[in-house]
């Protein structure tokens, strides 16, 4: 594979490994009397292990599986701040865009009671 490819595969696995982490954290908090989170985290455990398995037999410098899930969570930190940018760029183009927006009149307003 080609670098490039395999940087945004990276990328991509360390944000869906650090997404099941931030669920399995919100369903072990968030246990009340009717809540039955033990497939969910079985099957969100499970995941990331695939996960870190796929990243430990890419990646040759990694040797144990708890390299694979540290390496893909800091891939998955940096993925999140490179795309950060162009989010703020998209939310400044539709705040400023509903600024300077010229309202349709609206009769109600006018009209005297």
């Amino acid at each position: 594979m080609s670098s490039i490819l395999l940087e945004i595969l990276y990328y991509t696995l360390g944000g869906f490994m650090l997404t099941n982490f931030s669920l399995i954290i919100f369903q072990l908090f968030s246990l009340h009397p009717y809540s039955k989170p033990t497939i969910p985290v079985v099957v969100q455990s499970f995941l990331i292990l695939i996960s870190a398995l796929i990243i430990n037999s890419l990646n040759d410098d990694v040797e144990t599986i708890v390299d694979a899930i540290r390496f893909s969570l800091v891939e998955g930190i940096q993925g999140i701040l490179i795309i950060i940018p162009f989010l703020y760029i998209i939310i400044i183009y539709f705040l400023l865009r509903a600024s300077f927006r010229k309202r349709p009149f609206d009769d109600l307003l006018d009209s005297p009671e």
